[in-house]
């Protein structure tokens, strides 16, 4: 039986080059986003590299919704065996310390923390009745090292990450891992990774982030990574 990964926060970048390493493996893949209109082309894309996919709708803040189209991907594929969860906010929402407010944070909090909540609850019945699973997040650098422009989303990302620190430690048991992987930089198409962008800032290619998660999936240790060098990042902050 084929296994299936769920994708929240699926995009042309990162969610397709995840797409496409996890299919390679034999993965059928559910990509999860608002809008089916932009995820159709990645299904045709990952179609014509033979990797069946299909696509659904969900808003992580409506958690309602969230639920009920994994729902439909268990309906849909007969079971979730991998859930990556990615969903990014708009430069527009980051805020540096001063700034923040309840109203921005509370967008950050529902993104990372509770919309990942959600998506837990959704699909971990299954992994515990089959004892074997995984639950894969994605997040900016900041969840460890902390920079003041991206504040915002940094103090939710860290919440996030120690969300999945006591996940592994309690389902690691149970035959289920959970890993995350921290971009400490701006992801590129691979053409353009391997430099710094004009403000110093490593250029990742979206391929070294879904490697990063199958090396995860498949050693089921360290429970965090880092996709790229993350000692660039620390040395434009002066760390």
């Amino acid at each position: 039986m084929s296994k299936v990964i769920a994708i929240i926060g699926a995009g042309p970048g990162v969610g397709l080059a995840i797409a496409r390493k996890f299919g390679q493996e034999g993965f059928k893949c559910a990509l999860i986003s608002r809008s089916l209109d932009n995820l159709g082309p990645l299904v045709k894309t990952l179609e014509q590299h033979g990797i069946e996919a299909r696509a659904f709708s969900a808003d992580v803040r409506n958690f309602n919704g969230l639920g009920k189209t994994l729902e439909a991907v268990i309906e849909h594929f007969g079971h979730i065996d991998v859930l990556e969860y990615s969903p990014t906010p708009k430069a527009d929402m980051l805020r540096p310390p001063s700034e923040m407010d309840v109203e921005n944070e509370q967008f950050h909090l529902d993104t990372l923390v509770l919309g990942a909540i959600t998506a837990v609850r959704a699909v971990l019945p299954g992994m515990l009745e089959r004892q074997s699973g995984a639950l894969l997040f994605t997040t900016a650098a900041s969840a460890q090292h902390p920079v003041t422009f991206t504040a915002s989303f940094g103090v939710a990302a860290g919440a996030q990450l120690n969300y999945v620190r006591v996940l592994n430690q309690e389902l690691m048991p149970k035959g289920i891992y959970a890993g995350i992987v921290a971009i400490p930089g701006l992801v590129v198409p691979r053409e353009q990774a391997g430099g710094t962008s004009p403000k110093g800032l490593p250029l990742i290619a979206p391929e070294e982030v879904a490697d990063a998660h199958w090396n995860l999936y498949t050693r089921r240790h360290p429970i965090e990574a880092f996709a790229g060098d993350v000692n660039a990042l620390l040395k434009l902050g002066g760390h």
